[in-house]
């Protein structure tokens, strides 16, 4: 992925190079604030990030605590991009500045947006957290006073995954670097500056994780980070990141395993004193059943040679694809599409996967280079205008980090086009953008996989060979016998590909006993599964519920026209639809923002600069990937003190700069 104009502004790209040559000399300093010219002005404002979850049973609690310093001899206001997970509601948002602590309001995106700057012109401190995609944010804190210390507290709630016996948490802690096409209205909004190499941002990072799973713990797993753990009984683990210095620059993930004999379906409601409740059912479904005969299938693999998949993310991706070829039936079909600034295929048409064809794939797959940007929405085209086999069930799997600046156009695509075909995506990398990966799946009717830099591509291979091979339920049905439920989310059950649960969120409106039925077909033979349910008057527990609920409705309403909240152009009757229930749940949503404003003035006149807190490069990704060769030696002369031409910056950046030639297509006959 080489980064083009829209991706990375001027400034940003002054904020990625500018450096003073003695911290990157140091391989570990921290990095400097600078300016839209480059000049260094001291210190980033950002000193801490504090995570801190407490999971019951599938639901977790997150607070992130935000810790802004200023070391500037002027007032600041800083600008931060960073993620959260792609399955939050966030619903609180505080600002603590000294002894006071004051909440923030959720409000009209343009209507907070004006409370902020009045409040930052009357030199007031102020706090402005809004929405730029599900799993990235943009926190500016106005009027930092020099010396001064700023916090601002953000808590959000989210099911959590579970599959098989294993649940996981993650916490993302960087936003990759977003290609994204000409034309990307918002392309600045997802695109901080980036740390240069060598270097890292002067921020830390702690996270502490209280679980209480409800049923015994079995293996407890951290892959990307060393953890300490205590265990202070057997459904109980408390888990702390053990560096504080640790890079924020890859996902956090954290996996549990239970008994799945001790797991049942359940439900948790939450009912005020007055209106409706809440309630979030899981239903676990039965174990896979394997498949004695395979039915064929025509596979459709898409694999991104973009820049930033250069190195580690595209070595992982071509394991976990080689194994997928060689483990094809005789009967299947199948493709290779690649993309990077282009899209390009292997075959004229899918091809029987004979020793020979998997031959040529194989070869053609290992020839593959990472370069250029990232045109996925080109690579999803070229799938739906390959002509689909009647009698085939198409699957598509989809390898990609997703650093994609359009990924709200990108999924809107993929709903549109997929007609009946299954879409698995792969993320391969550290820190990918689980937001494109989850919903591409949910969109595509598939599930989606991660494949860690460390992990064997072999074992995420061998469960999606699972998947397709045996799905666990077919035509899901869910019937609710005597309960009261209205705004059911989600709307619409396909396959069940997992061994995951089926997690659902609904509004009731009376208190009452009845049961939920989850139906469908396990190996062909109908399945049935009823749990009682008691919806109660009152319960003015588990609070999370109306939350998630909320976030749920607002996805779904989002979900019915992605391609225009990309461009700006979502239906106002939709907008509103949002609107209403993000101020009645106090939601974070694109269409409403956080504010926090204190009452006295600071700083008189309110002039401040402006300066954006710089983020790490991905764990994996090469700066040469995204940036061109030419990034260090640009980073070179800057650092020198050699003047930075814009000129020479956009040609650098312009799409296609220096890009490699790719594999020719084979054209089977």
């Amino acid at each position: 992925m080489r980064a083009t104009r829209s991706m990375v502004t001027a400034a940003a790209l002054a904020a990625c190079l500018a450096l003073p040559q003695a911290a990157r000399a140091a391989g570990s300093g921290a990095l400097d604030a600078v300016d839209e010219d480059g000049r260094p002005l001291g210190g980033c404002p950002l000193e801490h990030t504090d995570v801190r979850a407490t999971v019951a049973g599938f639901v977790a609690r997150v607070v992130v605590t935000q810790t802004f310093r200023s070391v500037f001899a002027e007032p600041v206001e800083a600008v931060y991009t960073f993620p959260l997970s792609e399955r939050a509601a966030v619903d609180a948002m505080t600002m603590k500045v000294g002894d006071r602590v004051v909440a923030g309001e959720v409000q009209r995106r343009e209507e907070a947006r004006r409370t902020y700057e009045a409040a930052r012109a009357a030199g007031q401190v102020a706090s402005l957290l809004a929405e730029e995609r599900p799993n990235v944010f943009t926190q500016s804190v106005a009027n930092l006073m020099p010396g001064a210390r700023i916090e601002v507290r953000i808590e959000y709630v989210e099911p959590l995954a579970f599959e098989a016996g294993t649940f996981s948490l993650v916490v993302p802690t960087v936003v990759g670097p977003r290609f994204s096409p000409p034309g990307t209205r918002d392309a600045d909004a997802v695109t901080p500056p980036v740390t240069p190499e060598g270097t890292r941002a002067g921020h830390d990072l702690s996270i502490t994780i209280d679980l209480d799973a409800g049923v015994p713990i079995g293996a407890l797993e951290s892959p990307l980070h060393a953890v300490d753990v205590e265990r202070p009984s057997p459904q109980r683990a408390i888990v702390a990141l053990r560096g504080q210095t640790e890079i924020p620059n890859r996902d956090f993930v954290l996996r549990w395993a239970v008994s799945s004999d001790d797991l049942q379906s359940g439900y948790l409601t939450h009912r005020p004193d007055a209106g409706d409740g809440y309630v979030s059912f899981f239903l676990l479904p039965p174990k896979r059943v394997t498949a004695e005969t395979a039915a064929p299938k025509e596979l459709i693999f898409v694999i991104d040679r973009s820049g930033s998949q250069m190195g580690a993310p595209l070595d992982k991706a071509k394991e976990t694809m080689r194994f997928v070829l060689d483990h094809m039936n005789p009967g299947d079909t199948f493709q290779v599409i690649d993309f990077g600034s282009t899209a390009s295929a292997l075959f004229a048409r899918p091809q029987r996967a004979s020793a020979e064809m998997k031959g040529r794939a194989r070869a053609y797959i290992d020839a593959l280079e990472a370069n250029g940007g990232t045109m996925m929405a080109e690579a999803i085209e070229r799938v739906a205008r390959t002509p689909a086999d009647g009698n085939r069930l198409r699957i598509v799997t989809f390898m990609t980090d997703g650093y994609v600046g359009n990924d709200l156009e990108v999924l809107g695509l993929v709903e549109r086009v997929r007609a009946t075909s299954r879409w698995f995506p792969f993320g391969t990398g550290n820190g990918v953008n689980r937001f494109l990966i989850d919903g591409m799946a949910r969109l595509g009717g598939g599930e989606a996989e991660y494949v860690l830099l460390g992990a064997p591509g072999e074992e995420v291979a061998k469960r999606f060979w699972q998947r397709i091979a045996s799905p666990v339920l077919t035509d899901v049905q869910l019937e609710w016998d005597g309960l009261d439920v209205v705004e059911v989310f989600p709307h619409r059950h396909a396959d069940l590909w997992a061994e995951r649960p089926l997690v659902v969120h609904a509004r009731y409106r009376g208190a009452g006993t009845g049961q939920v039925v989850l139906t469908g077909f396990r190996q062909g033979r109908p399945y049935r599964q009823a749990i009682p349910v008691t919806l109660p008057e009152r319960d003015q527990e588990s609070g999370a519920i109306a939350s998630i609920w909320a976030r749920a409705k607002v996805a779904s309403l989002l979900d019915r026209d992605l391609g225009a909240l990309q461009g700006g152009r979502f239906p106002k009757p939709l907008e509103e639809q949002v609107v209403r229930v993000a101020l009645a749940h106090r939601l974070l949503t694109p269409f409403t923002s956080f504010v926090a404003v204190e009452e006295r003035v600071v700083n008189e006149g309110g002039v401040s600069r402006t300066v954006r807190v710089p983020v790490e490069m991905p764990d994996g990704v090469r700066y040469e990937g995204v940036f061109g060769a030419g990034a260090r030696a640009e980073a070179d002369a800057a650092a020198s003190g050699a003047p930075m031409l814009r000129a020479q910056r956009l040609a650098a950046a312009a799409p296609g700069a220096g890009a490699a030639a790719q594999p020719k297509s084979l054209d089977a006959t």
